[in-house]
């Protein structure tokens, strides 16, 4: 899932900056932060991506570990990334609020609908 978002990646970013997005659409990324003994992998809402290992954005979570209490829901952020490592997964989120592309960790969880 981490390699499928990773191999796609400056693909959306061109995408985003080229506003290809779906009309009224919107790009998110999930990106990985250090805490003691393991990571968490909050999503935000990508507003700006200035340079490829920089993008700005509001979190969408807030964080659970104390270590990254500052991370809010509503909150701005600056991802800053070598080689972007610490993004681990990206979508685009339809004017209807849906998943149009990406979100490949989200399915890591939630087994594909079998009824459809």
């Amino acid at each position: 899932a981490v390699f499928a978002a990773r191999s796609r990646l400056a693909d959306v970013r061109r995408r985003f900056l080229g506003h290809d997005l779906p009309p009224l659409g919107t790009l998110i990324v999930r990106h990985q932060v250090a805490v003691p003994d393991g990571a968490e992998w909050p999503w935000a809402r990508v507003s700006s991506w200035p340079h490829a290992t920089l993008l700005n954005g509001r979190s969408l979570n807030d964080g659970a570990h104390p270590s990254v209490a500052h991370i809010r829901m509503g909150r701005p952020l600056r991802i800053r990334s070598a080689d972007i490592v610490d993004i681990v997964d990206w979508a685009i989120i339809d004017a209807r609020g849906e998943i149009a592309e990406g979100a490949w960790t989200r399915r890591l969880r939630a087994p594909a609908d079998t009824t459809r």
